[in-house]
Formats: structure tokens, C-alpha cells, sequence
């Protein structure tokens, strides 16, 4: 009787062991989400013949994996996160490389290099901010002057350390956040150039991008004390909660092809350099050591941060 149970818990074992190493059925699409959120995604015109930040990374992922059915998916920026949760295959173009592990994204290699955030305000009311708060600037004290309203919108997330400054300093005293799903980004410049609000965080190319536009020519960036690494990485994501083990597959296919031919193609490095070069000294370099000679340490764990 014992010698029975024993061979049947051994074949239980096998089968179990059988089942667990079972390789997943090959993806059959990808659902590219994008927002609304310049110069992030712009629909392409004679001012921009390439799109926005990540559009052309997009578009020639779509183009070069080739395997796959590819979807697009225009979304407010707020419900990202709930399509990324829904189990369903999905990637967003537009995610801040980290090294920690995520329960919702896994990441690509970095697609691009960032200048480090800063204050964005007007040009009339920076030289009074940093009389106060130095410069750079100190965003802690800064978040913490009540004379001065605070404005983002809803869904944007920075850096962990800046995230943390926000949420630890603010506790919604002082604060205005748009919830506004249409041009997001440009709600809240808007809101700068009128007066609404004093200041926000976010990239100093988001000001540049405004300003050439034509309709707010107010808008200036101030760099950040607290933000000491000098640069941020981009990078893919794409849904963990998805099943079949969407997001191992396709992040595999998407390294793939950054590392063949995205990267260094003409075309992409040409959309990266009309948005990032005029803001962000030695951005040639920063690509080359923190894109295309980016290694992989064997301990990096990784989670994203929605641009």
C-alpha cells in the first residue's frame, strides 16, 4: 500500500513538473497604447513629419516585428494603468527605465535618454522662485512654500525620488491637479501661461516644445537640486498581467529589434534630436553610453515609471 502511494505521488510529481515546464503558445498581437499627451505622441504634420518622442519608435516596431498583429489604442493617460492591469497584450512606448522589479511592466532596454526634470514656470515669476529657493532649485522647500500653487496633471508620475518629494511635501495643500484627457500635457502649460499656477515639474523640453507652438511663449524651466544622476533612460513596457507570458515574449521581440535596427537607425536618432538636443547638453553622448552601449547588469531588476 505504501510502495502505491508512492508511486503514485512520483507520477503526480512528474506531471506537475511536465505542466510547469510546458513553453507558452507563441503571442499572436500587440496593442500599442498611446496618449494624449504632446510631444509625447503628435499626429503627424508638415511641423512634424515624424510624430511625436515615441511615435516613431512605434512605428517602426510595428514595422520591424513582423510576426505579430499590431494594434494602436489612443487612451487618456490616466487609464493606462487600468488597460496595463486588465490582462490584456499591451505595451506603452513611453516608460521611465528603473532597476527595481514591477508587478505591472516588464521593460525593454532603454530606447532613449531624458534630461533630468525640472521646474517649469513662467519667465516672469522664475527669478522670484529662485531668489527664494536657489538654483537649481530646491524642490523641497519649494513644495513646501504655501504663497505658491503647485499645478500637474493627474496621471503624470516622475522619478521614485521625485515622486516621493511630491507625495511626502504636498499632501494636496497648495496643489491643482488636471484632470483634464485632452492634451494633457498642454492643460497644464496652459494653466502656467494664464496664471493659474505657479509652477509644475516635468521635462525643461516640455517648455521649448510649448513656446515654439505659437500659443504660450511665457514658459521657462528651472534645473532641480535633487535631481543628481543628470540624465533618465526611456523605455518599453509592457504587461505583466497579461497571459500566455505576454510581456517575456514581447519584450524579447522588441529587444530584438532596438538592438538590430532601431537605435541607430537615422530616422529614429533624427525624431529623438528634434525634441531633445536643444535642451539637453551632450545628448549625443548620453545615447551612445546610455543606449546604444547600455549592458545589463546580471542583478538589475526592473519597473517603469508612465512618462
Amino acid at each position: 500500500m505504501v510502495k502505491r502511494v508512492l508511486i503514485i505521488s512520483l507520477l503526480f510529481s512528474s506531471f506537475t513538473a511536465l505542466g510547469n515546464t510546458k513553453q507558452a503558445e507563441p503571442i499572436k498581437e500587440i496593442i500599442w497604447l498611446q496618449s494624449y499627451t504632446p510631444p509625447f505622441h503628435i499626429t503627424k504634420s508638415d511641423k512634424a513629419p515624424q510624430g511625436g518622442l515615441c511615435d516613431n519608435l512605434t512605428e517602426q516596431l510595428i514595422n520591424t516585428i513582423t510576426d505579430v498583429k499590431h494594434t494602436r489604442l489612443v487612451v487618456p493617460q490616466q487609464r493606462i494603468n487600468k488597460y496595463l492591469n486588465e490582462g490584456k497584450n499591451v505595451c506603452f512606448p513611453c516608460v521611465i527605465y528603473k532597476k527595481q522589479n514591477n508587478h505591472i511592466l516588464k521593460l525593454s532596454n532603454p530606447t532613449t535618454v531624458y534630461p533630468p526634470f525640472s521646474v517649469l514656470t513662467t519667465t516672469e515669476l522664475a527669478p522670484k522662485l529662485t531668489k527664494k529657493h536657489g538654483l537649481p532649485i530646491n524642490l523641497i522647500n519649494l513644495l513646501a512654500d504655501q504663497n505658491y500653487i503647485y499645478g500637474q496633471a493627474a496621471a503624470r508620475k516622475f522619478s521614485n525620488r521625485i515622486n516621493t518629494i511630491i507625495s511626502n511635501t504636498k499632501l494636496n495643500n497648495s496643489s491643482s491637479f488636471s484632470w483634464s484627457s485632452e492634451n494633457e500635457s498642454q492643460a497644464v502649460i496652459a494653466r502656467l501661461s494664464r496664471g493659474f499656477l505657479d509652477y509644475s515639474i516635468d521635462y525643461p523640453f516640455m517648455a521649448d516644445y510649448f513656446n515654439k507652438q505659437g500659443r504660450f511663449n511665457n514658459i521657462t524651466s528651472i534645473p532641480l537640486a535633487e535631481e543628481e544622476a543628470g540624465f533618465i533612460r526611456g523605455a518599453v513596457g509592457c504587461a505583466v498581467k497579461a497571459k500566455n507570458n505576454f510581456a517575456s515574449q514581447a519584450i524579447k521581440k522588441i529587444n530584438n529589434v532596438l538592438k538590430t535596427t532601431i537605435l541607430q537607425s537615422p530616422e529614429y536618432i533624427k525624431s529623438q534630436h528634434t525634441f531633445l538636443n536643444s535642451s539637453f547638453a551632450d545628448f549625443n553622448k548620453h545615447y551612445q553610453q546610455q543606449v546604444i552601449n547600455f549592458k545589463l547588469p546580471a542583478t538589475d531588476a526592473q519597473s517603469n515609471t508612465v512618462h
